[in-house]
This record gives structure tokens, sequence and C-alpha cells, in this order.
């Protein structure tokens, strides 16, 4: 999948980084959360932004953090948050959204794929496509970029030690 951002998209979104954000942030590691935007899904993203953000060497955000570029067509802003992430989360509670769709994008890109790590509500309903797809190998390896978690709270743990490397909140 190729997409080209011409210039003008370039410095649209760099002026909208410095309003969303600073400059000092273009240096710490940047983190793209993906996920549900459901409200009680959304909820369980901000407690990991938070997380993620405890640090000033990460700096995680959202999608929904950008309003000015590509709005108006989602899978070209997709690609060009994804390209300036260091990382890429996403967090599946449901199967239902655009996240399923990035999700797609994630696996046909190379790049992308190299840099994402998958978190999935265990005993979460999931189409086949997921459970006998997308979520296996050559894609995804349990506890290497595919963790299993069963409530917020063990979701927080798990980012807290991939990113802080200890067993505490």
């Amino acid at each position: 999948m190729d997409i080209y951002h011409d210039e003008d998209t370039w410095e649209t979104f760099l002026d909208e980084f410095y309003e969303v954000f600073s400059i000092s942030d273009l240096m710490k590691r940047k983190i793209f959360i993906c996920g549900s935007y459901l409200e009680e899904n959304f909820n369980t993203l901000k407690e990991i932004r938070k997380e993620i953000n405890k640090s000033e060497s990460y700096l995680g955000f959202f999608e929904l953090s950008f309003k000015k570029t590509h709005n108006e067509n989602f899978i070209f802003k997709f690609d060009l948050l994804a390209r300036i992430s260091d990382e890429i989360l996403m967090i599946i509670e449901h199967d239902k959204g655009g996240h399923m769709i990035e999700l797609g994008i994630i696996i046909s890109v190379k790049d992308y794929l190299e840099k994402t790590m998958v978190f999935v509500l265990k005993n979460a309903p999931m189409t086949q496509m997921l459970i006998r797809g997308s979520l296996l190998t050559p894609f995804f390896m349990e506890n290497e970029n595919l963790f299993y978690f069963e409530s917020g709270t063990e979701l927080k743990t798990i980012i807290s030690m991939l990113y802080f490397k200890t067993n505490q909140i």
C-alpha cells in the first residue's frame, strides 16, 4: 500500500503537531495508541496514554488529537500518524470499528507491523478473521508483540512492565 503525502500535508501536520504538543515532544519516542473510540473503551485508551506519558521519554497520543490533517480521509490520516510514530499500540476490546481497518493496514505494511504491539481483551467476542488470521504468526507472537489482558488494571501492569521494566504501576 503506497500513500503519498504532498509537501503541504507535511507542513500542515507539523504546524498542527506543534499546536497539539510542543517542539520538545518531537524528540520523545512517539507512541501511536489505537483502539476503539467508543466511550467505554476510550477510557481504557486514556489510562494507557496516561501510564505511558509518565515518562519524559515517551509521548503517547491518539489520532483524535489531530483535527486538521487529512480529517476528510481517515486512512490517509492513519498512514501519516503511523509513519511518524516510533511505535504503534493496538488495544482490541472488541472487533467492531475503525481500529479493525487500522489493524488491516498494519498487517499490510511491513514497517508498521514491525513497530506494532497488540493487546487483546481475553474472552472478547472476535471474528474468525482475527482469531484464525490477523492475531497469528507470522504477524504476531504471544508475549513478544501480542499480549492478552483480562482487565484495565492488568493491561496497565503489562504496559508498565514493557515500558518501565517494573511490576509496579
